[in-house]
């Protein structure tokens, strides 16, 4: 199960930093979460590098849910909410990238019984 969450967290993530690329241009911002994804999606092939995938993915999630919070705060400005269909779909994958990526916090739970069953 945590490889597939590793997956959609990966998946989501690319998803949402390249229309970001392709709304507002280059920036280092969606690039750096482009990476972030393809090192927890390789996290899911290499496990010395799981734990900090799994940081990594709370951090990326954590971010993704203040990104969402200061998207709806901005929707407000002017009295009545309000959202261009782009910001819709902004919003909607980094709702996804938010509860893909703290869902991260009960990875590391289950790989530490993982191991603790093995000894």
């Amino acid at each position: 199960m945590t490889s597939i969450l590793k997956c959609l967290f990966s998946l989501v993530t690319v998803a949402a930093s390249l229309s970001s690329l392709l709304a507002f241009g280059v920036s280092w911002w969606p690039l750096l979460f482009i990476g972030l994804a393809l090192f927890v999606a390789a996290s899911v092939y290499f496990q010395s590098i799981d734990y900090i995938a799994i940081l990594l993915a709370r951090v990326g999630g954590v971010l993704a849910l203040l990104g969402l919070a200061l998207l709806m705060l901005a929707a407000t400005v002017g009295g009545s909410f309000h959202l261009s269909p782009s910001n819709w779909l902004m919003a909607g994958m980094m709702l996804l990238m938010a509860l893909f990526g703290l869902s991260g916090f009960f990875w590391g739970a289950r790989a530490a019984e993982a191991i603790s069953d093995k000894d």
